[in-house]
């Protein structure tokens, strides 16, 4: 039966090669949404970009699939109930023409029904035996058996049968309706009438549904994409204003103005940033003044440092120069008594008087910057157990000859019961010789 349908449609529609470029196309947008999560997307506005688009390419095929597919089965449906019932009415006008083997009405019947619908592929009448009556386009089957399964099988039905007929490279596809013929008020079968339906505008009406729907998935998937990048740009710009300061800060610019807009959680966010901000400023401002008073502080300390070492030093050497300076009055004191003596002793001597006034006079002199040493220098804290009389007495044999010379008289008085008392025994007989 093959070669028969083969022969009469050479050039049927090539729907092998439409469903392949669909299939292709569906497979790209299938690994579109993998293909993408591939990539190392690192910004939060793509991935939610990539996050939309991908949720969108699955409901839309789903959607389009499953639209795709009741609309196929709803079209076949309504297709086949079109073929059978085609065949049903060609049944009964060709009943009466069958039994009275009126084959020329029978075969005109079936070139109108072939002619008049283009969906009719062939119609056949089979008669009881299985051999064909009438063949639509085809005289030279005629009186001949049809061996082929597909006939075989429409043969021995005894209720309506639709069979999809063998589709080929270049035959279309379509399905053959049969309708036993029984004879009038009895079981008995008569003949089949068989229709060929083609399902050529069906498929491609399946076509055009399938490829509407692929056009508006991909606008559904351009609209939605459009949407998410508004939507995703919305959402993101406060996330980058934010970052911005936040980097802004990082780097020490504090003053960075932070503009967030929004009343959602980044708003928030972005409030509870600029109120850390605001206190880390303060905190950074107390702590400048802080480390300024400290600053100060420990300039006035080594300031006080260098003083102190200053006074030490100071300190050290007055100290110094009035051990010097007690070291040397007594001996001073004894050097200026004994010229006193060499003068009362040598008046007769001019030469020799004025060498001992000399010497008389630079004695003062160095008695008096010995004195001037002493009134700069710190007192001195070495102090004893001292015997004022004891003391007193021991400046009596020096101070008597350099009285005597001025023609004064010592007398010492002493208090025999006075009692030892603890002081500078060298500042005592420094305020005696003065």
């Amino acid at each position: 039966m093959v070669c028969y349908f083969s022969k009469l449609f050479p050039t049927g529609i090539l729907l092998a090669v439409t469903r392949e470029r669909g299939a292709a196309c569906w497979s790209t947008l299938a690994t579109l949404p993998r293909r993408l999560f591939q990539r190392p997307w690192r910004s939060l506005r793509v991935k939610f970009i990539v996050v939309i688009v991908a949720l969108q390419l699955t409901l839309m095929g789903v959607i389009t699939v499953v639209r795709e597919r009741h609309q196929r089965a709803g079209i076949l449906d309504q297709a086949r109930l079109r073929a059978r019932s085609l065949a049903l009415s060609l049944a009964a006008l060709s009943e009466g023409k069958l039994f009275s083997y009126n084959f020329i009405k029978l075969e005109q019947i079936a070139e109108k029904a072939a002619a008049d619908d283009q969906d009719v592929m062939y119609v056949i009448a089979h008669l009881y035996d299985g051999r064909v009556a009438v063949f639509s386009g085809r005289p030279d089957l005629q009186e001949t058996q049809l061996s082929d399964p597909l006939s075989q099988r429409a043969l021995q039905a005894t209720a309506p049968l639709v069979q999809e007929l063998p589709g080929g490279e270049t035959t279309a596809r379509g399905d053959d309706v049969a309708i036993p013929v029984l004879a009038p008020h009895s079981a008995k079968k008569w003949g089949t009438m068989r229709l060929g339906f083609s399902l050529q505008r069906v498929y491609e009406r399946i076509y055009h549904t399938r490829l509407t729907l692929l056009w508006l998935s991909l606008g559904a998937i351009v609209c939605g994409t459009s949407l998410a990048i508004m939507l995703a740009l919305w959402v993101s710009r406060p996330i980058r204003q934010l970052v911005a300061g936040v980097q802004a800060f990082t780097r020490g610019s504090y003053d960075y103005p932070l503009q967030v807009d929004t009343h959602d959680e980044i708003g928030y966010l972005a409030y509870t940033f600029t109120q850390m901000r605001t206190s880390l400023q303060r905190h950074l401002a107390r702590l400048a003044e802080e480390q300024h008073r400290l600053e100060e502080a420990n300039s006035r300390l080594q300031q006080m440092q260098q003083q102190l070492i200053q006074s030490a030093r100071l300190a050290t050497v007055g100290k110094m120069a009035a051990w010097v300076a007690h070291e040397m009055n007594n001996p001073l004191a004894i050097i200026k008594t004994s010229v006193r003596i060499l003068q009362n002793q040598s008046r007769e001597d001019s030469q020799t008087i004025r060498r001992l006034h000399s010497i008389d006079e630079e004695v003062h002199r160095i008695a008096r910057v010995l004195r001037e040493l002493l009134d700069c220098s710190p007192t001195s804290t070495t102090q004893e157990v001292v015997d004022v009389n004891a003391v007193i007495h021991s400046l009596e044999l020096l101070l008597a000859p350099t009285l005597q010379s001025e023609h004064i008289s010592l007398r010492v008085v002493l208090e025999p019961d006075l009692p030892q008392v603890y002081m500078g025994s060298d500042r005592l007989k420094q305020v005696l010789f003065n």
